[in-house]
């Protein structure tokens, strides 16, 4: 729902999509391409029945960008010895390509 020109109400709902229904500023949108068809003021249940209707989170979850932001959050779970692990497994695939770049190069 537009507020004004400089402000707009969004509304996730929560139990969906994480986003309590707050004003935002329009400078901090990234708008994407899908919709939903909505009156305006529009309560939770309405939008929550049009999310599903039309399988928006199941479109938006399939996008890289989605992608992108679940990789972000995984790796922001990650423990301590989560973190070693992949360093240590890093380490092991960079000694291995260098031995068989090695082993090629002669």
């Amino acid at each position: 729902d537009i507020v004004d020109q400089k402000r707009v109400v969004v509304d996730g709902p929560v139990g969906v999509t994480g986003v309590p229904r707050h004003m935002m500023p329009v400078k901090r949108l990234s708008l994407t391409d899908f919709a939903c068809r909505l009156s305006r003021g529009a309560r939770e249940k309405s939008l929550k029945t049009a999310l599903e209707k039309e399988e928006v989170m199941k479109r938006w979850s399939e996008t890289s960008w989605a992608k992108k932001v679940a990789a972000k959050v995984a790796r922001a779970k990650r423990t301590d010895f989560d973190r070693f692990r992949v360093m240590a497994a890093k380490k092991k695939r960079a000694a291995e390509v260098k031995k068989t770049l090695k082993k090629s190069s002669k």
